[in-house]
């Protein structure tokens, strides 16, 4: 779970938020939050509660992002090969290629209807999942 410690501690030093006031906002000692951010520590960790309310605070999504990756990896029955991650490359890239395909057809006639707008956001769904199996290989590739 090394990648949801660096994405814990990116989210506290690069949100934009300095950590001092995301502390503050928390209720929490500077000193405790930087020990809960420190991607080294074994014993002083986020709560599941502080990991959400910290997202709030900054708008920065990068641990519920590694939460995710972590999930689809256990989902996994094998450890990615270099095979897997080229293909994973190949379909998000078609899949991101679909959206694009799908909105440039939907704005031809310069009106974004319903239905559009519906098939958009499925191509996107589609992109999103692909991209997040593509995220899990890379993170999981040895």
């Amino acid at each position: 779970m090394n990648h949801i410690d660096v994405a814990v501690h990116a989210t506290i030093y690069s949100s934009g938020m300095p950590a001092k006031e995301i502390s503050t906002r928390l209720g929490m000692s500077h000193q405790v939050l930087i020990n809960k951010a420190n991607p080294k520590s074994t014993s002083h960790k986020l709560n599941l509660r502080e990991a959400v309310a910290i997202m709030l605070l900054t708008g920065n999504y990068l641990i519920l992002n590694a939460i995710e990756t972590e999930l689809d990896i256990n989902k996994r029955t094998e450890k990615s090969s270099p095979d897997q991650l080229v293909h994973d490359v190949l379909k998000a890239t078609g899949e991101v290629g679909e959206v694009a395909l799908a909105v440039n057809e939907a704005l031809k006639d310069d009106l974004f209807t319903p239905r559009e707008k519906e098939k958009c956001r499925n191509e996107i769904d589609e992109a999103i999942e692909y991209l997040t199996r593509l995220r899990a290989s890379v993170v999981d590739y040895p």
